[in-house]
């Protein structure tokens, strides 16, 4: 890494009105762009490995619905043998999947969903805290304010692999047994043991992004410190609350 990038890191970590006062360009939505681009395929990446960490839970079969094999109409129709349509019939009617590869494959289903929220929630964000500036005296532009929210994405990268090790953990200690209708049951349980230990890393990360979007509009608003921080605060505590609803 560059010795200046080094240089504009640590002065981001340590204060970062200052980042933002002597990088204007970090303010600008096509840079914030890049940093949320590379949260989203962070974000993908996590639930493959989550989807890895799912398949190791359970070493049991299920049985499904062949796929090959065409509808019971075709097969048991008047006349089952015209043309090709028939091709599978002498397949089974259901066969034996992993279930470790469909809780795999689930996980996967999910990956562009995950990709496209992290992108997703950025402009969103952003928007609101635009608005919000500006109903509170603010001056800024919209694209710096998004540039702004941008960085606030930062500090999910500690959640995201501190909620990592904690599920490589869980999952580790975790074999699903019984009914595969039971497998969302057991998964819940295991998960409800995190709780706890991630809510201090929570507030850290809640703390962390109060700093960096207070500083983003102080710089780029014009707002004193205090209007600053309430406007941050109250949409952080909204969007806290939101999390804990849903």
């Amino acid at each position: 890494m560059p010795p200046a990038a080094i240089r504009a890191a640590r002065r981001f970590f340590r204060s970062p009105r200052t980042f933002f006062r002597d990088h204007p360009r970090a303010r600008s939505a096509a840079v914030g762009f890049v940093v949320v681009l590379a949260f989203a395929f962070a974000l993908a990446g996590s639930v493959v490995y989550l989807g890895g960490l799912l398949a190791d839970t359970t070493d049991a079969t299920v049985t499904v619905d062949n796929p090959d094999r065409p509808p019971e109409w075709v097969c048991d129709g008047p006349s089952p043998d015209v043309g090709d349509i028939d091709d599978g019939c002498d397949e089974p009617e259901t066969i034996e999947r992993d279930a470790g590869a469909m809780l795999r494959e689930a996980a996967y289903d999910r990956t562009a969903h995950a990709f496209l929220g992290g992108l997703l929630l950025w402009p969103i964000a952003g928007t609101t805290l635009f608005i919000t500036a500006r109903l509170s005296g603010g001056d800024g532009g919209y694209l710096d304010t998004l540039g702004v929210a941008a960085w606030a994405v930062v500090p999910e990268f500690l959640r995201l692999v501190v909620a990592l090790l904690g599920l490589r953990y869980a999952l580790g200690r975790l074999e699903l047994t019984g009914p595969v209708e039971s497998y969302p049951d057991q998964l819940l349980a295991a998960l409800a043991s995190l709780e706890t230990p991630l809510l201090p890393v929570t507030v850290v990360v809640f703390v962390w992004q109060w700093v960096i979007l207070t500083a983003g509009l102080e710089e780029t608003h014009g707002l004193s410190r205090t209007a600053a921080g309430v406007v941050v605060g109250v949409l952080l505590a909204l969007w806290g609350g939101a999390m804990v609803v849903t």
